[in-house]
């Protein structure tokens, strides 16, 4: 098992500098960066994945939040973005059939989130 803050670390410091150079705005919204993760791979894809699609979407100005919560049963990783542009339905069916939650309004934000039993 790996800490939450040794995965998220390395993802972070790629995508600090991936969006310094297009001026997009990264926040963080973690609760326990000391959390043990069991299935390391499927955090790290999951991140690296949804972060690259964030990415993709977003244009100057945009923000980007990597969002942990935890409660005594689950684990809540999401990747959230503030762009206009939406994924289109085809991405977000198959979101949906993977098992992932999948928040998309017009004009607001995206937000796509794993929950990991504990």
């Amino acid at each position: 098992m790996s800490r939450f803050i040794d995965i998220i670390s390395p993802i972070y410091q790629d995508l600090l500098s991936r969006c310094e150079r297009r001026k997009i705005t990264i926040n963080l919204d973690i609760q326990d960066l000391t959390l043990k993760i069991k299935d390391v791979e499927l955090v790290k894809d999951f991140y690296t994945r949804e972060l690259k699609r964030a990415l993709k979407l977003c244009s100057e100005n945009d923000k980007i939040t990597i969002m942990q919560t935890v409660s005594e049963s689950t684990i809540r990783l999401s990747v959230k973005n503030s762009s206009k542009q939406q994924p289109d339905i085809e991405t977000v069916e198959k979101l949906r059939a993977d098992g992932y939650e999948v928040r998309a309004r017009f004009g607001y934000d995206t937000i796509i989130t794993l929950r990991l039993d504990r």
